[in-house]
């Protein structure tokens, strides 16, 4: 597999922007990450990006997830994209959509959403190399990453275990305290992508250590016997789960983490 060594400088924390920024903001942090030399597969590109302006702006919502950081000391971080962005927490740009699944879901932990709609694995790996678990000591990072590395830029499942590897490797590193629950990538109403989210999450599986980082995939919770794609009432866009939906990934993840006595 060939790899790309990247170089970083000390870290700048960009101000708040507004969407007409974003550019500028952009080239300004790839300049300036924290202080890294990871070699990284060829596959993975640390970056920031504006797939989801029309909904929110990634800048603002990077700089909040770092103000949160600075008041508030999460237990449990959830890292992922649009569908965990979308879900319930803060920080928050909207009412969430299953914010009820949320907070029985965290109960009386103090949780942090660092949710980003649109986003790769490459972003979150920029995310963190910009400061998002900086100053914080979380007990439990759940991940929920991958569904846009198959489903929009269309890496293959290889591509993406890759890229997940190297993200789980920048974790330890920047958390190397907390309990990883790394989630499967949830099915979607897409038959075919099916068959390349399963095949993805076989390899996440393997990643696992049942020490540091544990799996969990709610695949079946999803896909009843003989099923191949998600039903609408569950997933009514095919890749964002309804209030219902939300309610079946928060009780798959609770009762891991119960496992994790968390």
């Amino acid at each position: 597999m060939k790899q790309t060594r990247i170089i970083c400088s000390k870290r700048f924390n960009a101000p708040r922007s507004s969407l007409g920024h974003g550019i500028l903001i952009s080239t300004l942090l790839a300049a300036n990450v924290l202080a890294a030399d990871a070699t990284l597969p060829a596959s993975l590109k640390p970056e920031s990006q504006h797939r989801d302006a029309h909904v929110y702006d990634w800048d603002h919502r990077h700089q909040a997830v770092l103000e949160r950081n600075r008041n508030i000391k999460p237990d449990v971080v959830f890292i992922g994209d649009s569908i965990t962005h979308f879900w319930g927490g803060e920080p928050s740009d909207f009412h969430g959509r299953g914010e009820d699944s949320w907070k029985r879901m965290v109960g009386s932990h103090v949780a942090s959403n660092f949710g980003f709609g649109f986003d790769y694995i490459d972003n979150a790996y920029y995310r963190v190399l910009n400061g998002e678990l900086d100053g914080i000591a979380p007990k439990v990072i759940v991940i929920l990453l991958g569904t846009n590395n198959l489903g929009h830029r269309k890496d293959s499942p290889e591509s993406c275990a890759d890229n997940m590897r190297a993200f789980l490797d920048l974790l330890r590193q920047r958390s190397p305290r907390s309990k990883i629950l790394l989630l499967g990538i949830l099915p979607r109403g897409d038959a075919s992508l099916n068959k390349l989210i399963s095949a993805t999450n076989l390899l996440y599986s393997k990643m696992a250590d049942g020490r540091q980082i544990y799996f969990d995939d709610a695949s079946d919770a999803y896909l009843p016997p003989g099923a191949t794609a998600v039903s609408k009432d569950l997933m009514p866009d095919g890749v964002h789960p309804s209030a219902k939906g939300y309610e079946l990934l928060g009780d798959n993840i609770r009762s891991h983490l119960d496992k994790l006595g968390f």
